[in-house]
């Protein structure tokens, strides 16, 4: 008999400082990862959380590249046309914004598809949605984000996008 996601917690060493820290991890029991091979870029400038998000993804079955910044961020995204982008709006020295604008910028130029553009956040008021939408994203999360819906989310955008 088929059994839902686990989540069990794994302690894991960062190779670069040697902080410890705890992550949750996702067991998928006798499922079909949700998200197939997407591709999908994570700008996230939070180390632990980074990695959380990465993991995650990937348990889901998404191939996933995850930078620091928006600069790289928007390097990787223009080289790789990923189906997803995730982004945090607050990065040191360029915000996500930024990497919004030079994506659909790519994108527009080179009459290409879309990428998913989800904006994840601290900051959960109005003001942020708003600008996240008007400057190119398709969709605003808080942190932190709830890693089911998350994964529902991308999930379906990927779904209607096919349908387009």
């Amino acid at each position: 008999m088929p059994q839902g996601p686990q989540w069990v917690r794994r302690e894991s060493r960062d190779i670069g400082t040697g902080i410890l820290f705890g992550l949750l991890e996702k067991i998928m029991m006798n499922e079909v990862a949700r998200l197939g091979h997407a591709r999908i870029v994570l700008i996230e400038d939070d180390l632990e959380s980074r990695e959380s998000l990465r993991m995650l993804l990937e348990e889901e079955g998404a191939e996933v590249v995850a930078v620091a910044d928006a600069e790289e961020g928007a390097e990787t995204v223009i080289r790789e046309l990923p189906d997803a982008v995730i982004c945090d709006i607050d990065l040191p020295m360029m915000d996500g914004f930024y990497l919004i604008q030079r994506l659909r910028d790519h994108e527009i130029r080179g009459n290409l598809t879309p990428s998913i553009a989800i904006a994840l956040t601290g900051h959960d008021g109005d003001e942020y949605r708003l600008r996240s939408i008007g400057e190119g994203f398709q969709h605003f999360m808080t942190k932190p984000a709830h890693p089911d819906a998350l994964v529902k989310l991308i999930q379906q955008s990927l779904s209607s996008r096919a349908l387009s």
